[in-house]
């Protein structure tokens, strides 16, 4: 069944001729597809902020409120947790009542749970407004993606996927560059308040966005728990994202202990791995999108690349160039997929591919939460290679799960060039 195409309008609306007439004019000049997927990018921009915008700044923030590492660390406990719950059952709002509307709800609590935070009088106050945060990133995050699908319509999306996939990694990538140098001049407070500007100008951006119009699903997130394709996309999600960014906790700490690097250099050389995911994942939708690829062997490919890379970051007595290449597999292996991750899901479940795209979130919120601690109590009781163990066991497991799923190419009947139809 084929997509409705975008609408130039202010709110989500039908689809009508006046709207494919639209499409084809573009919007002042130019193409509401390229106008929206940039906004969009925007938005996880903004939401991708609020992942790691406290990380940098524990030090005073700890300082500040009496904190211990537990309680610190439960500030991103707080924000995955409630992206985890709160994806469940909203994830298929975005059909029911638009994504763009939904998008927006989502980058308004982000800003809202940034603006708390800023002024938060105690911890507890904190905790609270991360896991506001973490409830419009489980708004945010499925919609955009139902956005960049009804902005491609029949046309395969994966580049606008990628792109917008890449702004989460990009936005955490920057806060964590940013955040220190603005906390150090000013204050943590102020620091989180330019956040917080970024993401109200990303808001307010958004709210120009062409809007594509909503469509009303039969399924619900019940029929994607049923789904065993859905399953096998969430499992690729965790081995990318979801070990990606529990390996980025982690691969600071790895190169300060095994080579006895200044904590500055190698935090700078550790976020590699973060921005090498932001270029692969658009890298990985011009693969498929070119035919070079197809989405089961961007998967393989990516899943490769991060066994590669861990084999490397765990061979004994390694030099240091051997492990940072390692690093920069996992970061290309970690991206590469994500396209096809989420147009996979969305061609698994017809009749609701916002929950299914939803429930592949669902497994890369899953890996960091499970990921993280697991490889820290590795690190604890047996050293780093048991925890780049763990890693590549996952991204061999998603390896193996390729075997039995079927991709976006297997779930759709060509329609002679001009789309594709769900079959």
């Amino acid at each position: 069944m084929g997509r409705k195409p975008i609408s130039s309008r202010g709110g989500d609306a039908p689809s009508n001729p006046q709207t494919r007439r639209m499409k084809l004019t573009g919007m002042r000049g130019r193409s509401p597809r390229n106008v929206g997927v940039s906004l969009v990018t925007v938005t996880a921009v903004a939401t991708g902020v609020t992942y790691a915008d406290h990380a940098p700044l524990i030090p005073p923030i700890a300082s500040e409120f009496g904190l211990s590492d537990l309680q610190a660390g439960l500030l991103s406990t707080a924000l995955f947790v409630t992206f985890f719950l709160a994806t469940l059952p909203t994830s298929g709002f975005a059909d029911r009542l638009g994504p763009k509307r939904v998008v927006a709800a989502g980058v308004g609590l982000a800003l809202a749970g940034s603006v708390l935070f800023g002024l938060a009088p105690s911890y507890a106050v904190a905790l609270a407004a991360k896991a506001i945060e973490g409830v419009g990133a489980a708004l945010a995050f499925p919609s955009g993606a139902r956005y960049i699908a009804g902005l491609y319509g029949d046309a395969r999306s994966h580049v606008g996927l990628g792109l917008f996939g890449a702004g989460y990694p990009l936005g955490s990538a920057a806060a964590l560059l940013a955040l220190p140098a603005l906390a150090s001049a000013y204050g943590w407070r102020a620091a989180f308040a330019v956040s917080s500007a970024f993401i109200a100008l990303a808001l307010v951006l958004w709210l120009a966005a062409p809007a594509v119009p909503a469509v009303p699903r039969t399924g619900t997130m019940r029929d994607a728990l049923r789904c065993a394709n859905c399953w096998l996309a969430a499992l690729q999600h965790a081995a990318g994202i979801g070990v990606a960014l529990a390996s980025a906790t982690w691969i600071t700490v790895y190169l300060l202990r095994e080579f006895a690097l200044p904590l500055a250099l190698s935090g700078l050389l550790g976020s590699s791995l973060l921005v090498l995911a932001v270029f692969a994942r658009p890298f990985g939708g011009v693969l498929v999108t070119r035919g070079l690829l197809g989405t089961k062997a961007v998967m393989r490919l990516g899943d490769i690349a991060i066994v590669a890379g861990v084999g490397l970051l765990a061979i004994p007595g390694r030099p240091l160039p051997l492990a940072l290449g390692g690093a920069l597999l996992v970061g290309v292996g970690a991206g590469l997929p994500y396209a096809g991750v989420f147009t996979t899901a969305d061609a698994s479940l017809p009749a609701a591919p916002g929950a299914a795209q939803g429930l592949a979130a669902v497994g890369g919120t899953a890996g960091v939460m499970i990921g993280a601690p697991v490889m820290g109590y590795a690190v604890q009781t047996s050293g780093f290679g048991a925890a780049w163990l763990f890693v590549g066991a996952v991204a061999a497991l998603a390896l193996v799960g390729t075997f039995a799923m079927k991709g976006e190419e297997e779930l759709r009947v060509p329609l002679g060039g001009a789309g594709d139809r769900l079959v």
